[in-house]
């Protein structure tokens, strides 16, 4: 299913986005911030663990559709 996901700071920015319904309402997308790697794009110095603060590592995060 496709969708247009709204973020950033002002929640103003869109991006168009493709869901996997998980049903109930839920669905799961690739992560905006790491593009489904995981690894998190700071540098070490600012964010020593590596890994992607907004999905925690998995690579996806989960919306309501």
């Amino acid at each position: 299913m496709r969708m247009v996901a709204f973020g950033a700071l002002n929640n103003e920015t869109s991006v168009p986005v493709d869901v996997e319904p998980l049903g109930a309402g839920a669905g799961k997308v690739t992560c905006f911030e790491c593009g489904g790697t995981g690894v998190s794009l700071f540098p070490p110095e600012v964010h020593p663990a590596r890994t992607c603060i907004d999905c925690k590592g998995a690579g996806y995060v989960l919306v309501s559709v």
